[in-house]
């Protein structure tokens, strides 16, 4: 019995531990730093993705779905870096393939609500 409350006790513990923060850290940090690292960029910095993401996208659903997708099936036809960065960077592993549901929505709603952008950019073109 104190097996079965101790197991319960660390998986509802382990749920509500699991924040936007500790996904980001545990799953995209190694590449999406949260600033321009001054030596190799591997991926733009976390706050950038969020940036542009928010520019482009015009509703707070509509971006959710679309990371939730983005990082399941990456490519470069959907994504919203410019040219340059592709071709430089290329495009990222499909690493949410790997995440829970739970994951997945934690992760888009963190990169979503995190990072306050309060200009507001009317131009959707991607080379930006």
């Amino acid at each position: 019995m104190k097996k079965i409350i101790l197991s319960s006790l660390l998986i509802t513990s382990s749920l509500l531990a699991l924040s936007g923060e500790s996904v980001y850290q545990k799953h995209c940090a190694s590449c999406h730093k949260m600033e321009k690292p001054k030596s190799f960029l591997l991926a733009p910095p976390m706050p950038s993705v969020s940036k542009r993401l928010q520019r482009d996208i015009n509703s707070k659903e509509k971006f959710v779905a679309f990371v939730k997708d983005y990082i399941q099936n990456p490519s470069q036809e959907k994504g919203y870096c410019s040219d340059k960065a592709f071709k430089n960077l290329g495009t990222m592993p499909p690493i949410g393939k790997y995440l829970t549901k739970e994951e997945l929505d934690v992760i888009s709603l963190w990169l979503y609500e995190n990072f306050n952008h309060p200009e507001k950019i009317k131009s959707c073109d991607k080379d930006n």
